[in-house]
């Protein structure tokens, strides 16, 4: 067989059915959509460094399934060319690589380049957000501390390991770890309480931001984790650290910090009430409680980095406030990269991309504050401070609810001026349009707010009538109590007289 001259990726555009590239497959994945596999992803190097995202979609599985292995090399003839979606690239690149129905692929066992192609990012770089956002880099550094994994959600690729890595300079660095790779690390971690010298590492991880602080962070299955490996860079940094000495960096032994999980489903587990949404529509005081809900919407048009959602329970739907800190935990997803995808789908800044509709009609526990702000201004769109889709956070609350059901009196024994006022404060609260939910935002210390209107209207009556019974007459809420009856059920009121 024929192949041609070698050219490299650098000159990709340029390539012709008389000219072959010689690669280098650094890792390889599976792109899974709906249970399906719809392409065999890689990332290719060619003997200059040079990487390239690459693909196989499902039509050509046949051809090349069983051919291509991670680490192995290979003779490519006739590739495809594609562009990137989103502006996104795991290689900087603008273009991927696609083998088709006329590629040839064929092994080779010579291949001059590097084994790994490393690419180290700086960790102040990464800290100060100066390096590459819209594609992934590589980290290597001494492990310092870590926390325990982190496997409340139900879904294992949701799993994460927190650590910190350290450079030469002493310079700290926040790593996220998640899925498959975060167990293994846990793993090791735990199977080797006696090594106190632990240099990962991290290759094709994404920065993350967190408090205006760069971190990174493993990206899907693409990331690649080496620990203690018997590779040259990892040898040569232990080497360089030994030497160096840094106060004794490298006999320090590792520090264990406590789970985030822990004091984070703790406060579900607290002291904090539970409540429905019939029994919080008004903000009569500030409190933190607990509810069990339903997201049932997003509300458009407003600020990012503020999200406001509809909660729904038997009871009726509220609006809570969400920030960008606590959807994140949800998404995987930063602000700034759901911006950039919005920016390229040219779609409006002022709507929430779809990307959030993936919180629609899922359960959570929330932990909700009800502020001074809400209290003084009669604002019920209470803020989220904390929220879990913990199963068994969400089913011990829901138990609970369901004790504190039999033991009260249930919604069809309430009598009908308390209903009334319930629905009052629901049409304040939510307009309703077919199956959209908005919460108004007008200000709920307006007059005309039915909320205010009716514990106004309680207040007056105390000005108006003298109530016998023994009770305080400043407490609003004990009118009801403070009456005469001539009968079991006729409550009458009796008017003030001028001394």
């Amino acid at each position: 067989m024929n192949i041609g001259n070698k050219l490299y990726l650098k000159d990709i555009e340029h390539i012709a059915d008389d000219s072959h590239l010689k690669l280098r497959v650094l890792k390889i994945w599976n792109f899974i959509k709906n249970n399906h596999v719809l392409s065999i992803e890689m990332i290719v190097m060619d003997e200059e460094g040079t990487k390239y995202q690459s693909r196989v979609f499902h039509q050509n599985f046949s051809r090349f399934r069983d051919l291509l292995k991670e680490g192995e090399n290979y003779i490519i003839l006739k590739p495809n060319l594609a562009g990137v979606k989103n502006g996104f690239s795991v290689t900087g690149q603008k273009q991927t690589l696609t083998l088709d129905w006329k590629s040839i692929v064929k092994k080779s066992d010579d291949f001059s380049g590097p084994v790994n192609g490393f690419v180290f990012a700086d960790f102040n770089s990464i800290i100060e957000q100066k390096c590459p956002r819209d594609t992934l880099f590589d980290v290597i550094g001494l492990i310092v501390s870590f926390r325990p994994l982190e496997t409340t959600n139900p879904n294992p690729s949701k799993h994460y390991m927190k650590m910190t890595i350290s450079n030469f300079e002493s310079v700290h660095l926040n790593v996220t770890i998640f899925g498959s790779q975060a167990h293994e690390m846990s793993h090791y971690l735990k199977s080797n309480t006696t090594i106190t010298c632990v240099v990962i590492v991290m290759q094709f991880v994404k920065l993350n931001v967190w408090n205006g602080i760069g971190q990174t962070q493993s990206h899907f299955d693409v990331t690649k984790m080496f620990i203690n490996s018997d590779i040259v860079e990892i040898n040569e940094f232990k080497k360089e650290l030994k030497a160096n000495n840094k106060g004794g960096m490298s006999g320090k032994s590792i520090t264990t910090l406590p789970s985030y999980s822990t004091s984070y489903i703790d406060d579900f587990k607290g002291d904090f009430p539970l409540k429905t949404v019939c029994e919080i529509t008004e903000p009569l005081k500030e409190m933190k409680f607990l509810l069990v809900g339903s997201i049932v919407n997003i509300r458009q048009n407003l600020p990012w980095y503020i999200i406001p959602i509809n909660v729904q329970d038997h009871t009726g739907t509220i609006g809570f406030t969400l920030f960008d800190r606590e959807a994140k935990r949800l998404l995987d997803i930063s602000a700034f990269e759901l911006k950039k995808i919005h920016e390229e789908a040219g779609d409006s800044l002022e709507l929430y991309p779809n990307h959030m509709n993936v919180l629609k009609n899922r359960k959570f526990a929330f932990l909700v504050d009800v502020t001074s702000y809400n209290v003084t201004n009669y604002n019920n769109i209470y803020t989220v401070v904390k929220l879990t889709e913990d199963e068994s956070v969400v089913l011990e609350l829901e138990s609970k609810l369901e004790l504190m059901s039999v033991q009260s009196v249930s919604l069809n024994e309430v009598p009908l001026e308390s209903d009334e006022v319930v629905q009052n404060v629901q049409k304040d609260v939510i307009s309703q349009t077919d199956e959209n939910f908005t919460p108004s935002t007008i200000d709920k210390s307006s007059a005309t707010s039915p909320l205010k209107i009716s514990v106004d209207l309680k207040r007056n009556l105390h000005d108006i009538y003298d109530v016998d019974g023994g009770e305080d007459d400043s407490d609003a809420n004990s009118i009801k109590s403070n009456t005469e009856s001539f009968g079991e059920d006729t409550p009458v009121w009796v008017p003030k007289v001028e001394k």
